[in-house]
């Protein structure tokens, strides 16, 4: 047994050696050019492990010295380059070719849209990926199609409200789950029309089992023996293949614009389906924690809660004739008149963003004059560490503060807040998703109170870090209480009114 002990132990000894020696030959072979190396204290997958457990405060910890522009992480046999300079990004942009978003897009076609070999080629081989961006970005600027859109999103949500407050009862619901449904329902009747996919108790309950699943199924890394994911995931190409057999009238220009632009280059019918039914994962995953945490620091913080609802009663909410019970929500002057429900609405997004926007490396680059960075490894521009610099957001970047983006003397750059992408590859949705949620959260605190079931708000709930999302969902649910407000109980009905189509929300990022 003493024996066997030793052996072990011999055994352990000489793997920990082996990784530490294999590290040190890969780091041997570095350029002097390449970022500085941070060494991980275990060897090969530390920083891979430390991305995993710590999620987005890593690469503020790994990074002791805030004048570091960029930095290697050595993982495995590759290399993470990671900037997290806004000085930088510029140059990074500029190097688009070399350093390119595209390949990202083929693996996501690949691992989440389950292409075969054919459309695998079209979309790393031809002009796919840039004219399936560009009828994207097309379809979603704010304009009539646009509109058309959100007043469909808009009257679902619309629908949802009175269904939670309809009765004026209290109700206590998980705050989460609602803000899931709330979202999926809205969001999809804007982008599919009004008879969508997710109406479907059992397609929702597939494709938010499939999105658990997501971060394995890119990564390769599947623990998943009864294929739950896999499975929950045909459901949903299955309800997709059932809607494109026959679209209906109402579908927008950006389902029907993808749909095209996948056909014409050459995808057959059941491959242009698949990648269909990944457009949900772009336009829910990251729009229901984003209103989910507007809610929680909107109603955790009374003053403020009184002080937003004062401004859109103010400045966009109208009663009409010719009784007065009937409400119009003006979008236009949401978008516009409310500064301090966007700056609240921006603020969420910089202290809870964690998205890394990631570029592969196709050639030897030199960035800068003096950072090399080598063909066949990855560099990413993590958002937290530029959203929590002191050097942008002074002394208080780590404080909440719902007035930060009404400051006139806040002096920022497009790069320097990064919740929508890093130019030029901005979320083309970006105006849609902020309009959704500056509705949502409008009618919200115009109409109801909501109080934690606890005694309190938590100042600081844990955060699940499974998912590929670029703001955290909470681990744990919260239990809430929905009470109509006083003075508010049976009015009447609400609308809303679009007003200029040509109208953008002012978001930082452009």
């Amino acid at each position: 047994m003493a024996n066997l002990a030793k052996s072990i132990l011999y055994g352990i000894f000489g793997v920990i050696s082996l990784a530490y020696l294999a590290e040190y030959l890969l780091a041997w072979n570095d350029d002097p050019k390449e970022p500085t190396r941070l060494r991980s204290k275990i060897p090969l997958i530390g920083h891979l492990i430390g991305i995993i457990t710590s999620g987005p405060s890593y690469h503020s910890v790994i990074r002791s010295d805030e004048t570091t522009e960029i930095y290697t992480l050595g993982i495995l046999n590759f290399k993470l380059y990671t900037s997290v300079s806004t000085r930088l990004l510029p140059l990074i942009q500029r190097q688009s070719r070399a350093l390119s978003f595209r390949p990202m897009i083929q693996t996501v076609a690949r691992k989440w849209g389950d292409a075969n070999d054919e459309t695998d080629k079209l979309f790393g081989e031809t002009n796919l990926t840039t004219d399936f961006s560009h009828a994207m970005k097309t379809s979603l600027a704010p304009g009539t199609q646009l509109d058309e859109m959100n007043l469909r999103m808009a009257q679902r949500a619309l629908i949802d409200l009175d269904l939670l407050l309809g009765n004026g009862k209290d109700k206590k619901i998980k705050l989460l789950d609602w803000a899931r449904h709330a979202i999926t329902q809205a969001s999809s009747c804007g982008v599919y029309g009004n008879q969508h996919p997710f109406l479907d108790p059992e397609v929702y309950k597939a494709f938010w089992t499939w999105h658990a699943h997501l971060s394995a199924h890119i990564s390769g890394i599947d623990f998943d023996l009864r294929r739950l994911g896999y499975r929950a995931r045909q459901v949903v190409f299955d309800a997709h293949a059932k809607y494109c057999s026959s679209l209906p009238p109402d579908t927008s220009s950006l389902f029907l614009s993808r749909w095209s632009t996948l056909l014409s280059a050459g995808l057959t019918v059941p491959e242009a389906t698949k990648q269909q039914a990944t457009l949900p994962i772009g336009m829910l995953s990251n729009t229901v924690p984003t209103f989910f945490w507007t809610i929680y620091e909107i109603y955790s913080r009374p003053s403020l809660l009184t002080q937003i609802r004062e401004e859109i009663l103010a400045n966009a909410v109208t009663t009409l004739p010719p009784n007065g019970s009937c409400f119009e929500l003006d979008v236009s002057a949401l978008k516009t008149e409310c500064p301090l429900l966007l700056s609240t609405f921006q603020e969420t997004q910089r202290t809870r963003h964690i998205h890394a926007a990631i570029r592969k490396v196709m050639t030897d680059t030199l960035l800068d004059d003096k950072y090399l960075l080598k063909r066949g490894n990855y560099l990413q521009m993590p958002g937290h560490a530029i959203h929590s610099s002191t050097k942008i957001w002074g002394p208080t970047a780590k404080e909440f503060n719902p007035h930060r983006f009404t400051d006139p003397k806040l002096k920022r750059s497009g790069a320097d807040f990064l919740a929508w992408g890093a130019p030029p590859h901005l979320c083309p949705a970006r105006q849609f998703a902020a309009v959704e949620i500056l509705i949502l959260i409008g009618l919200l605190v115009v109409r109801a109170d909501i109080s934690p079931v606890a005694t309190q708000w938590e100042q600081h709930p844990e955060l699940d870090f499974n998912d590929p999302v670029t703001v955290l969902n909470p681990k744990r649910d919260v239990d809430v209480e929905i009470t109509v407000r006083n003075g508010w109980e049976g009015i009447g009905k609400w609308k809303v009114k679009m007003g200029g189509s040509k109208t953008r929300v002012g978001l930082a990022s452009g």
